[in-house]
């Protein structure tokens, strides 16, 4: 057993003692985790006007009915009952966890998709949900799913490269939609720094769920009359 002191504190090595696990510890208490990247995300928000699918669940099975519910609760009121958004919008930051520069090199999905469910789409043609604006957009059961940019006119250009640092760091606001399938996604955020290669999975664990229109089995508006054209 050693000991040593860093600042006034002392430090235990018990390499041989309590093992890696404590090693991999201190060295994100003292050591190389202290830089790198970080990211700063919220849970996806409801984007737009397409409503929400709630799977399994038919209309009456809502509660309270969405004829009770005040259209702003209405994210709210989904969420409660089990609805996921049928077009989201991931808001994150990158930035460095110190002063060393990050490279941020690639957004790669990560998209797990089931084919149609027994559920309804319920939608309401007043609802406007306030976002972000957006450039960056994954359709999540497009075959491949892929994150595409686009430049103010729309169209697509090549995956941006970020470099971030504690105080230079980068927002992303990522929509994503389905139009079939329901899907689990993630993201895969590429980056190096003095040239090791790391990735980052946002969200670190488990996955978001966003459900396409065409894969509910019923489809309404939030008044309960069925939606034409499905």
């Amino acid at each position: 057993m050693v000991f040593s002191v860093i600042g006034g504190i002392t430090v235990f090595a018990v390499t041989e003692w309590l093992g890696p696990a404590t090693v991999h510890l201190f060295q994100r208490i003292f050591g190389e985790e202290q830089h790198g990247l970080s990211i700063d995300v919220e849970a996806p928000v409801a984007a737009g006007l397409s409503g929400w699918v709630f799977a399994g669940k038919s209309y009456g099975e809502l509660m309270p009915p969405p004829t009770k519910v005040e259209r702003e609760n209405l994210n709210s009121w989904a969420k409660e009952n089990g609805g996921t958004a049928v077009s989201q919008s991931l808001s994150f930051v990158l930035r460095g966890r110190s002063d060393k520069t990050v490279d941020v090199k690639q957004f790669e999905p990560e998209v797990i998709c089931r084919d149609s469910v027994a559920g309804v789409h319920v939608y309401d043609v007043y609802h406007v949900s306030v976002i972000p604006g957006s450039s960056t957009t994954l359709e999540a059961d497009a075959n491949p799913p892929e994150i595409v940019f686009t430049d103010d006119n729309g169209n697509p250009v090549k995956s941006p490269k970020y470099q971030v640092a504690e105080d230079d760091k980068e927002e992303i606001s990522l929509s994503v939609i389905a139009t079939s399938h329901r899907c689990m996604w993630s993201v895969i955020v590429h980056w190096s720094m003095d040239g090791q290669r790391h990735e980052t999975r946002v969200p670190e664990k488990g996955r978001y769920v966003v459900t396409g229109t065409n894969a509910a089995t019923q489809h309404r508006t939030t008044d309960g009359e069925v939606i034409p054209d499905y």
